[in-house]
């Protein structure tokens, strides 16, 4: 008889639905995955009606410490490991998901440097916290 491997997953909330991310402005969420052992995750931007003059841009970020760091850009703790744009057409909507390795200690995603107009942004991961074989 084999044995079953059981798995505990727990959804996270890195940027919720239907987030306004405005003109100029940048939004961030982060998830400390010290005691994880990675995930999968999904990111969403949508233009509006009249795109930005500018495209929002969402970076990926991971830090390799052992507390996670404040919310910030790519510098001292946080480093980009992906980057991708929505570009400036009127209402396309980008969709992208990577599955997240268990070495990562903590993960960040941002969306920012849209202009002109606002853009609704969000970011999922679903975290695996436990594999156990039954």
């Amino acid at each position: 008889m084999s044995a079953l491997t059981t798995l505990t997953k727990t959804a996270r909330t890195l940027i919720s639905a239907g987030t306004s991310n405005t003109s100029g402005s940048t939004t961030r969420g982060r998830c400390d995955l010290q005691t994880a052992q990675g995930g999968y995750l999904t990111i969403k931007v949508t233009n509006g009606a009249t795109g930005p003059t500018l495209q929002a841009v969402v970076n990926v970020l991971v830090a390799h410490n052992a507390t996670m760091p404040a919310a910030a850009s790519a510098g001292a703790d946080w480093k980009t490991i992906y980057s991708v744009g929505n570009g400036v057409a009127n209402n396309p909507v980008g969709e992208w998901g990577f599955p997240i390795d268990p070495s990562i200690m903590c993960i960040e995603v941002e969306v920012t440097s849209n202009t002109a107009q606002t853009v609704t942004c969000e970011a999922f991961l679903s975290e695996l916290t436990n594999a156990q074989t039954v």
